[in-house]
């Protein structure tokens, strides 16, 4: 059978099913994964801080890492410590949203059935059963263990660092140079994408404190967080708090709030994002939906977030590998060819 296929074909192959056993693995060690490339995407990010220190204020390297860690570290434990704030507040107001919740269904079923339309046998169910309860007390507990998770993550990030912060004009070693390499696009895309997630977090923080709703921080981070994630993660951001407004203020200011997350983020798209991408990078959006559906397979919902970075790193590396299977392939069918065009240009040169 391997007589039949041609060597191009064994190896097409031989990739399929070495893509087919790590994507195997990466899924079975997802939890560990996710952590892992979170830590190098926070390196990435990061990066830029201790080499700005080290070339504005000559800092040695050991000095420009203590106080990227003393500044990152006081922001940690700051963020950490509202969120968590957040959502011990939010999981003991459960029962009240829940109230107002179906207070509100009762009312939609009533308007439904003036138009023909019976909701009750639902409303019934959904009155007798802690399902929403339960799933809102789940997507919380799983928001804290992510939290979690931060002291590790830190730690990685903490170890990548030391490794790729490197004084300027010092010769680098060939894992900071595979990792600059590869990063490159990654760094881009990070930095854009944190500029306009920050300040349209800040700005959608005004809206949420002006209007009134509840645990307005935990949203705006919720949002700088799908933010990563292109095309899905404003709409995913934008349904808790106008719904926590429907239910606590009503419709009206649900549309405010609604309505000033949405000025914000076209204000963003069309306005800020133009500048900044002139200097970033670009994916298409068939990419963009395939990778979010591909790495969400793999490592769950961070994968999502992850999935851009990863795409985009993945991309470098089959560019680089196609490139250097091609120049070898024209070196062992055509070995003469590269020194002939030499000879010549000599020849006239000489001439």
């Amino acid at each position: 059978m391997s007589d039949r296929l041609s060597p191009s074909m064994l190896r097409t192959l031989e990739a399929i099913a070495c893509a087919v056993i790590i994507g195997w693995a990466i899924r079975a060690a997802a939890h560990l994964v996710v952590l892992l490339l979170m830590a190098i995407l926070l390196a990435y990010a990061f990066v830029p801080l201790p080499q700005w220190l080290m070339l504005r204020f000559r800092l040695g390297k050991a000095t420009a890492l203590m106080l990227t860690v003393v500044l990152l570290g006081t922001l940690n434990v700051v963020t950490v410590t509202i969120l968590y704030d957040s959502i011990s507040r939010l999981t003991e107001r459960l029962p009240i949203y829940h109230a107002r919740f179906m207070t509100l269904f009762d009312k939609l079923v009533v308007f439904a059935d003036a138009h023909g339309i019976h909701l009750a046998n639902f409303s019934a169910k959904l009155s007798a059963s802690d399902q929403v309860l339960e799933f809102a007390r789940v997507i919380l507990r799983q928001a804290g263990s992510f939290l979690g998770d931060g002291f590790l993550i830190s730690l990685l990030t903490w170890i990548f660092l030391v490794n790729m912060v490197e004084k300027p004009g010092a010769q680098r070693t060939p894992l900071v140079e595979k990792l600059a390499y590869y990063g490159g696009g990654v760094q881009r895309y990070v930095a854009i994408s944190a500029e306009t997630g920050m300040i349209t977090a800040l700005v959608n923080l005004v809206v949420l404190v002006v209007v009134g709703v509840d645990s307005p921080v935990l949203w705006c981070a919720l949002y700088f967080l799908l933010h990563f994630i292109p095309n899905v993660g404003f709409i995913l951001a934008l349904v808790p708090p106008t719904l926590l407004a429907l239910l606590m203020l009503g419709w009206k200011k649900a549309l405010l709030v609604a309505g000033g997350m949405i000025v914000a983020e076209l204000l963003t798209d069309y306005g800020l994002s133009p500048m900044l991408m002139k200097k970033g990078v670009h994916i298409s959006f068939l990419e963009i939906m395939v990778s979010l559906m591909f790495w969400g397979f793999l490592l769950g919902p961070p994968g999502a977030i992850l999935a851009i970075p990863l795409t985009l790193t993945l991309k470098t590396f089959i560019e680089r590998s196609s490139s250097d299977e091609g120049v070898d392939e024209r070196d062992l069918r055509t070995p003469t060819t590269r020194s002939q065009p030499v000879v010549e240009g000599g020849a006239l040169a000489g001439a």
